[in-house]
């Protein structure tokens, strides 16, 4: 029977405030007395890797970790959950592995759904001296041109929103500083200049939609129902695009009220241009889609 927990830290989440939050958290787990093992992301989409192996590994000496416990921010998390649903690809012996979130990321939008502050002592000795199981919706969604499984804790966006992650992801390994900044900033201009609209095609509750000229589809993984929630954007007005734009660079809850809503359990969507896409700030790339979504549950330590 396994009695350790594994430790997967992402060392740039929050511009590298991790890595420097590390020490702290260190000294907080071995004062608990925790027999863990330390895994560290080195590059996007390493931590899939390193738990599905991890986990495959270890099923086979019947030695799975208690629970995991991810330093980082939602991105990390994502990459996290989708390492177990890989490695349950592989094995089906392996169980969703609980998940105890430390968040250390620039974006913890999921960890609030779950708790509404933090404090690096209080929480950790909270959560696993005491550990509560709490069931959690988390998205999923199926890309049936590229036959691709894949999922999103609070949004997949596709349209403006996904540009701009896109471009964020490209000075990652960018020294962060007031030079790197301006010139992500400035990258974000031409591509609003050269921002095309595409049509989108939306199947769910048992009715078809044809919308024409959108700018970002945005689906949103409704914490207070079973549903998901799907905004679709389309251009008014330069004054509404920088707005939605002010909205994605600074993270904020984006509500439009003209904006097409639509919310349910399953939903489909078919774009026939090429788009860039996104989960949960990770860029999908850019295709042409036909893509469904809806939800599951997974256990997290609370």
């Amino acid at each position: 029977m396994s009695n350790y927990f594994l430790v997967v830290l992402n060392p740039v989440a929050n511009r590298r405030k991790a890595k420097n939050q590390w020490p702290e958290i260190k000294k907080q787990l071995d004062n608990l007395g925790l027999n863990y093992k330390l895994k560290i992301s080195r590059h996007p989409l390493h931590l899939v890797s390193i738990v599905s192996h991890h986990l495959i590994t270890n099923e086979r000496i019947n030695n799975l970790p208690n629970a995991i416990i991810v330093i980082g921010g939602d991105g990390t998390v994502h990459e996290t959950i989708q390492g177990v649903r890989k490695a349950q690809e592989v094995d089906e012996g392996i169980v969703d592995i609980p998940i105890a979130i430390i968040p250390s990321g620039s974006n913890n939008n999921f960890f609030n759904h779950l708790k509404k502050e933090f404090n690096v002592k209080a929480n950790i000795e909270d959560t696993m001296d005491d550990p509560k199981i709490l069931m959690h919706d988390v998205g999923l969604f199926t890309e049936h041109i590229k036959k691709q499984k894949g999922l999103f804790l609070t949004n997949l966006g596709i349209g403006l929103d996904a540009n701009v992650f896109s471009l964020k992801n490209n000075f990652r390994t960018h020294k962060i500083n007031l030079k790197t900044r301006f010139q992500y900033y400035l990258s974000i201009i031409p591509t609003i200049y050269n921002l095309s609209t595409f049509p989108v095609v939306i199947k769910a509750n048992e009715k078809k939609y044809e919308l024409k000229k959108v700018f970002m589809v945005s689906a949103t993984n409704n914490d207070a129902t079973r549903e998901i929630d799907l905004m679709v954007l389309k251009r008014k007005n330069i004054f509404q695009l920088f707005f939605v734009l002010m909205k994605v660079i600074f993270k904020h809850h984006l509500t439009v009220k003209s904006a097409f809503k639509i919310h349910s359990s399953n939903i489909r969507i078919e774009i026939p241009s090429l788009e860039y896409g996104h989960a949960d700030g990770e860029t999908l790339g850019s295709r042409f889609y036909d893509l469904e979504y809806y939800k599951f549950r997974y256990p997290f330590l609370v």
